[in-house]
């Protein structure tokens, strides 16, 4: 009776392991749809753009979300704000049990100067 409901378990277990892990490449950079990590970011960008009282006030698209799991997770959100500027967020969100807030490790904005530029953004 154990042997047979072994043969009948591990498969299901294998179908299910391959279901779960099949989308996602543990340590590698994933694109997220995650809406509320998306929130949480776009609200850290309004914060490091809250010194640029010309770019605080403008509109945010955000064009990529990826995370990194890691001893936390590396968060990459690359937006435009307004019509003329490309920025780049690069975070770090350490595991929960820490209770330590999210540190921005890098923030910066460029112009969209071309054409080229636009295309590039599909802006």
């Amino acid at each position: 009776m154990f042997v047979r409901w072994l043969i009948l378990i591990i498969p299901i277990g294998a179908i299910y392991f391959q279901y779960v892990y099949s989308e996602r490449l543990v340590g590698g950079l994933q694109k997220s749809s995650s809406n509320k990590l998306k929130t949480e970011m776009v609200n850290l960008a309004r914060q490091q753009l809250s010194s640029n009282p010309h770019l605080a006030s403008k509109r945010i698209r955000v064009l990529d979300l990826y995370t990194q799991i890691v001893a936390g997770t590396n968060i990459w959100l690359t937006f435009i704000v307004g019509e003329k500027q490309n920025c780049t967020l690069t975070a770090f969100k350490p595991l929960p049990y820490t209770k330590k807030p999210i540190e921005v490790i890098y923030f910066a904005c460029n112009n969209i100067t071309s054409i080229n530029d636009a295309a590039k953004y599909n802006y």
